[in-house]
């Protein structure tokens, strides 16, 4: 310790010999003095003593005054203000501000910042940024780390950014001085404060210029630095604002900003939100640019923008804005688009009843300034394209312009101009569709535009629609004027006759919305009068099937139905001025007459039925023809057919009729789709297997034939999948066998069924296991239902595969596609007890061999195993021969020099899984021994490992082969299996040199990310514990990335520490929890340290030679607590924060009062401004839920030691409900005391307040179990005595949460959500607790105060009612 105090005390004594002689060597150029200087002072320790520092401060000034080119080389050497910057720090704020007001510091700062702005030499290809926007495409500079020293290039672009960036951090050091100086409670240090402050206060001219070169300083940085801006400037801006609010403020405020400020701040916007075609700048940090934007928009609210408002209230004028716009000529769109955003954001003064219709005032008199400035514009499109932003942002801040501005904008862009600009029309109908629902003119004008705009142009089409058309159908439903809509639609449908195909009149989305608000917005008389208007004798017949149409569709309830169905019969069916219509435009009239079927009685089908009956019969001659059935009118007609029947079941009068009907349409079709194209009968397919199966129950003779009709349709549609491979088939093969008509109908399951059944077997007319088209029918029976596959039909596929599996094998030995397809249906086969005729091992055994791949290892393991086990289950005469073919099977692996296959291996696997989850039973036992089998495959395994290591010699190699990775894990699995078996001995005795390999083997694929690497470890640690120590341990857990596995984790931990005893499992932990990585360094070491964990059994009691070495889980959760706010990812403070909660639920014995407060305090850090600084977009939500865990852990299992410790409970709460409630984003965030932690990127949501709201009611409204201790011999309760005690301090969280509500704007759905939680409160707190609740809030607190306690006495109050 003395020698540290020497060895400062000498560096002390050669800065203040240095300082005496800086000016005696006159050869010495200054900038080398300067460094010499710095290189003393940064090595230097700061004393109470600041003589030197103030000597350094006069020596520095007295070069950097005059005019000379000396001075101005002092003045932009960065070093120099590098040097200043420390000694602010240094010297008291008293004697600093009265040092600075002697040596002029200002005007030395703004001396220095003249010469910043000043760049001597430019490069022709980078033009000076001054007031405006630059171009989009600039070359720019690389940032250079290097301090210049040189005059020529301190006064290049680069070197003045440099000397900017030095002089920056100086005036950070100086003002931070002062704030911190003045929040301190010694009277000097505000003193000081004051006297720093008054340097810029009393200088106002000077002032306001230094601020205008530091935001033009700002501006240019963004061109000429390489990487825009970076973490080192976040800081500038809040300079620049800081500095201005110093100045002495006057009337003419917001004339001095708009000459100085306004040009650069809203080039500066522009650039970053890269708005007005301008090309966003590149930003070395997100953070950065995020908060520029955020301070900017700040600083041109409070002195431009309230400052303009404040002055239009009193006399209604807007002239500093048009000032501003004059200044701005350069950027004038990202002027006007900038200032208008902030505009409509800055919040009015809710308190003030007046304020909304001033704001609205306010907002349309700004629109129609900016609006008036654009016009100047001569780019067409960028005029249009800023108008559209200011409309944009007028609907999102609800800042709507007058109606007036609106109209005449409309009528500027329709009426008078050729070429439509349909966003900006959008955008107006947004902001106020009264604009066209008050102006019949204007409303034909656009309606007239819409009809003669081509439906071809889709993107704006699409804009028509959803943005225009549909938004002004709810505003003529809201005025209460719906059926003036209807009719507009229709004279444009009668307009647009000629080309009714393609006009946007026509799109579905416009009847789809009619009919969703047609019952809200009309009363069935309106909707009457409606039709009787629209029905005329020359009414144009497609343009009114088109309205009824969606008139029809919104028609459910049954008033309407009354009311309409007989003017919607007459049109739709007694009018016969249909007969020359289109097939599509006549599709539209049996689509109503459906629909119409839907509503009738019987008596209403059967008169329907009897006028659309020769109808009918025209369309079935009409479909003979192949080409008919590609007409819409067709699969209408069969919809309407169908929905008939429907109608008329049960009994009905033309029921028979209806479903010979629908059977004829449906055999034409099924005859004539064989030689066609599926894509025209792809919407039948889909009808008929969605609709049709539902009325195959109902008259047996008709019903059976269309059961027959549509098993027809769904086998040569399952044939044609084979040939044309379509995904779309499949997907309606699909729907018809999960659709749940199908699958009660037991008729069609059979008939659709029995044609693939029947298939397997015939060979000479259908195709069977082996045609070309067997694949599409193996896949057809896999998708039938559980159900469906009987024990019979079961059986029969078993029985035709055992004839032709020899054939089959050879189909699948050639086809991988088909191998998956034959395994996939046995295992589906066999997940039901299934023994067919001459069953035996030999099946498997055949199977195992001849279709073994390496895509069908997963498959054929599962049905080893779904047989072996129903065999096991079931000890008869059969199953008894079939577990003897086994044992003989295995007994013929006699041990062998050459190798074992894949199959062999696989099935022996099989025997063991199984047999070794069988109860004991002497039967089996006799016939095939466990143990037998069990050390064939240990013979297998070790033989193979063997084979494999000696083959094999290069590792990097085999990784890439994939079967030979596949034969690996099926021998890790199969050593498993062996281990399990034998009570978890693990007995695999292999050479070292196959270790050696299969270590070399595990370091390669672990490297590669393959999950083998990790299975091979385990199968190491499990088998040859000897060779491996924690040191080996902790070394592979380095090696896990983020992305691993963590069961493969688990597993690795448990093969290690299976051998190990308990004072060794503890070092384990113990070491990984003083390495000081977890939250820092690789997953693998948090994973294994919650697996230790969670095998830790009771705490360890170490020998008094170990007890230094071995840590207990009370300082284990000590040390992982501390390290919780130092999580580098996402990933490791989840793993952290499960560790600490599972240590105080699962080890609550072992916890001490000691972890419980450190566990409060935590949470209090993490919240906190210093919490841990993990950019993702989900940890804002992640983390608070686990620290809402961590508490709630707390008040469950550690209730009674918050005894006497309740302040810590509340800091928590404090802030949890801070960094619920406080947002980001928010204007106020800066200046507010609460500031959201730097892990919240964006405001939490209701669900997150729903977990406070639960810590609250944990808190006042405690479990028994929570607070009873052992015995207590008291007569009061002890949950009443834990809610007295709660109700003393829990009025402060609800104090909080007041305070917060006045300081931010929080969300109707978070304050409904914390509703619970502050009535529980409410319910605790005694009246002397609320009175003094009430005395410590301010107005706006106690009007708060005084609406929640009004709703809790309302609704949170329980009455006994």
């Amino acid at each position: 310790m003395m020698e540290v105090d020497s060895e400062s005390k000498s560096r002390r004594l050669a800065l203040i010999r240095a300082v005496r002689t800086l000016d005696e060597d006159k050869t010495v150029a200054l900038p080398d003095r300067i460094q010499r200087l710095w290189a003393l002072l940064s090595e230097t320790r700061s004393t109470r003593l600041h003589g030197v520092e103030e000597n350094i401060l006069r020596w520095l000034f007295k070069h950097m005054s005059s005019n000379t080119d000396d001075a101005e080389h002092v003045r932009r050497y960065p070093l120099t203000w590098s040097i200043l910057s420390h000694i602010f720090s240094k010297i008291p704020p008293q004697s600093l501000g009265r040092s600075l007001a002697s040596l002029r510091f200002v005007s030395v700062l703004h001396q220095t910042l003249g010469d910043i702005i000043t760049a001597r030499r430019e490069p022709v290809e980078t033009p000076a940024q001054t007031n405006g926007v630059g171009p989009d495409k600039t070359k720019k500079r690389k940032r250079n780390d290097e301090c210049p020293s040189d005059i020529d290039q301190l006064r290049t672009p680069e070197g003045c950014i440099s000397s900017a960036t030095q002089v920056f951090t100086a005036l950070s050091s100086l003002l931070d001085q002062g704030c911190h100086c003045a929040n301190s409670t010694a009277s000097e240090r505000k003193i000081g404060a004051e006297h720093i402050k008054s340097l810029f206060s009393f200088n106002k001219e000077e002032t306001r210029d230094i601020a205008a070169r530091l935001i033009l300083t700002c501006d240019r940085s963004l061109s000429i630095l390489d990487h825009g801006i970076s973490q080192a400037q976040e800081s500038w801006i809040g300079i620049v604002s800081n500095l201005w609010s110093l100045r002495l403020h006057n009337k003419d405020d917001s004339l001095e900003f708009t000459r100085h400020m306004y040009v650069p701040v809203c080039s500066i916007l522009t650039r970053l939100r890269g708005i007005a075609g301008v090309t966003p700048v590149q930003v070395a940090s997100v953070t950065a640019k995020g908060l520029w934007i955020r301070q900017l928009e700040q600083f041109l609210s409070a002195y431009f923008i309230r400052p303009a408002r404040h002055k239009f209230t009193i006399d209604g004028n807007v002239w500093v804005l048009k000032t501003a716009l004059n200044f701005s000529k350069r950027n004038r769109c990202g002027s006007v688009i900038v200032t208008w955003d902030v505009a409509a954001r800055t919040p009015r003064d809710s308190s003030d009843p007046k304020s909304k219709a001033e704001h609205s005032s306010w907002a349309q008199s700004v629109f129609e300034t900016f609006l008036e400035a654009v016009q100047d514009i001569s780019d067409i499109s960028d005029r249009d394209h800023t108008i559209v932003q200011l409309l944009d942002t007028a609907i999102q801040t609800k800042s709507v312009p007058s109606t007036a501005a609106l109209r005449a904008l409309c009528r500027e862009h329709t009426v008078m101009s050729n070429q439509i600009n349909w966003s900006l029309v959008a955008k107006i109908v947004a902001c106020d569709a009264d604009v066209l629902l008050m102006d019949d003119t204007l409303t034909d004008d656009v309606f007239n535009r819409i009809t003669s705009h081509p439906s071809q142009d889709s993107t704006a089409s699409k804009i028509i629609v959803t943005e225009i058309i549909l938004p002004l159908e709810d505003a003529f439903a809201k005025a209460r004027n719906f059926s003036g809509f209807i009719l507009k639609w229709y004279d444009c449908l009668c307009k647009s006759s000629k080309a009714l195909g393609q006009t946007i009149w026509l799109e579905p989305e416009i009847r789809q919305r009619l009919a969703r608000i047609l019952q809200s917005a009309l009363t069935s008389a309106q909707l009457l009068r409606v039709l009787e208007t629209l029905d005329t004798p020359d009414a144009n017949a497609e343009a009114l099937l088109i309205v009824v149409d969606g008139l029809s569709e919104g028609i459910t309830d049954d008033g309407f139905i009354q009311n309409t169905d007989s003017r919607i019969f007459d049109i739709v069916v007694k009018n016969k001025a249909y007969d020359d219509l289109s097939h599509s435009e006549s599709s539209l009239r049996w689509r109503i007459a459906g629909r119409m079927a839907s509503w009738a009685t019987s008596d209403g089908v059967e008169r329907l039925y009897a006028e659309l009956e020769p109808d009918f019969k025209s369309i079935l001659e009409r479909i003979r023809s192949e080409t008919a059935a590609s007409d819409p009118e067709t699969l209408e007609a069969l919809s309407c057919c169908y929905k008939l029947w429907l109608a008329s079941y049960p009994g009905g009068k033309y029921e028979a009729d209806l479903a010979r009907l629908t059977c004829s349409f449906l055999q034409i079709l099924v005859g004539s789709k064989t030689g066609s194209d599926l894509v025209t009968f792809r919407p039948y397919i889909d009808f008929v297997f969605r609709s049709l199966p539902r009325l195959t129950e109902s008259l047996k003779h008709e019903a059976g034939g269309l059961a027959d009709l549509i098993a027809t349709l769904f086998w040569h549609v399952g044939q044609r999948l084979s040939v044309e491979d379509d995904k779309s088939l499949g997907d309606s093969l699909r729907s018809l066998l999960q659709n749940f008509d199908c699958e009660e109908g037991e008729a069609l399951i059979d008939a659709l069924i029995s044609q693939p059944l029947d298939a397997l077997d015939s060979v000479e007319t259908q195709p069977g296991w082996t045609q070309p088209q067997s694949l599409s029918l193996l896949w057809i029976l896999s998708e039938f239902p559980r159900e469906a596959l009987s024990k019979g039909r079961r059986k029969r596929i078993m029985s035709s595969w055992k004839k032709w599996r020899s054939a089959i094998a050879t189909c699948a030995s050639q086809d991988s596609q088909y191998a998956v397809a034959v395994l996939r249906l046995l295992t589906r086969v066999m997940q039901q007890p299934t023994f067919y005729e001459g069953m035996d091992f030999d099946d498997l055994v055949h199977i195992s061999t001849t279709a073994m791949r390496d895509d069908v290892v997963a498959y054929i393991e599962k049905l080893i195993d779904l047989t072996v086990r129903q065999i096991a289950t079931n000890l008869e005469g059969s199953s008894l021969d079939y577990l003897s073919d086994a044992s003989a099977f295995v007994k013929s692996l006699e041990p062998r020099a050459s190798n074992y296959t894949l199959a062999e291996i696989v099935l022996v696997k099989g025997l063991v899984s199984v047999l070794r989850h069988l109860p004991s039973n002497k039967l089996h036992r006799s016939i095939i021994s466990l143990d037998d089998v069990t050390q064939a495959l240990e013979r297998m395994v070790q033989t193979e490992l063997s084979r494999f290591a000696s083959e094999n010699n290069r590792s990097a190699t085999l990784v890439k082969d994939e079967h030979s990775l596949l034969l690996l894990s099926v021998l890790l699995r199969a050593a498993t299996c062996v281990a399990e078996s034998r009570g978890g001995e693990d007995i695999i005795e292999l050479s070292d040199e196959t270790i050696r390999y299969l270590e070399s083997m595990r370091e390669v694929s672990i490297s590669k990310g393959l999950d083998i690497g990790w299975k091979l470890q385990v199968f190491l640690y499990g088998n040859y514990p000897g060779r491996y120590g924690a040191a080996d341990l902790v070394t592979q857990l380095e090696q896990a990335s983020q992305a691993v596995d963590e069961e493969l984790i688990s597993d690795l931990v448990d093969a290690f520490v299976k051998s190990r005893d308990r004072d060794e499992r503890a070092r384990l932990l113990s070491g990984l929890v003083r390495s000081g990585r977890l939250p820092t360094g690789p997953i693998g070491h948090l994973l294994a340290v919650r697996r230790l964990i969670e095998l830790r059994q009771d705490p360890a009691s170490p020998s008094n030679s170990e007890s230094q070495e071995i840590l207990d889980l009370a300082a284990v959760h000590e040390r992982l607590a501390s390290q919780l706010s130092q999580a580098e990812s996402l990933h490791h403070f989840n793993l952290l924060s499960d560790i600490l909660a599972q240590l105080l639920e699962k080890h609550a014995n072992s916890m001490t009062q000691f972890n419980i407060e450190t566990t409060l305090s935590s949470v209090v850090h993490i919240c906190s401004q210093k919490g841990p600084k993990i950019q993702n977009p989900r940890a804002a939500g992640e983390i608070y839920e686990r620290l809402y865990k961590l508490v709630v852990v707390v008040l469950k299992r550690h209730r009674l030691r918050l005894k006497g410790h309740f302040p810590s409970l509340l800091a928590s709460l404090r802030a949890l409900l801070s960094a619920l409630l406080t947002d980001p984003n928010s204007s106020t965030n800066t200046s507010s005391p609460q500031v959201s932690p730097p892990w919240v990127e964006s405001r939490l949501k209701s669900r997150h307040a729903g977990r406070f709201a639960r810590l609250l009611t944990l808190i006042c409204e405690p479990s028994a179990a929570s607070v009873a201790r052992g015995r207590s011999s008291k007569l009061d309760s002890a949950t009443d005595a834990a809610k007295r005690a709660a109700g003393q301090d829990m009025f402060t969280i609800l104090e909080l949460y007041i305070k917060l509500q006045l300081e931010f704007t929080v969300p109707r759905d978070i304050r409904k959500a914390l509703e619970a939680g502050v009535y529980s409160i409410l319910d605790i707190t005694p009246q002397g607790c609320r009175r003094v609740l009430n005395e410590s809030l301010d107005t706006n607190g106690r009007a708060v105060f005084r609406q929640i306690f009004a709703d809790y006495k309302k609704f949170g109050k329980w009455t006994g009612v």
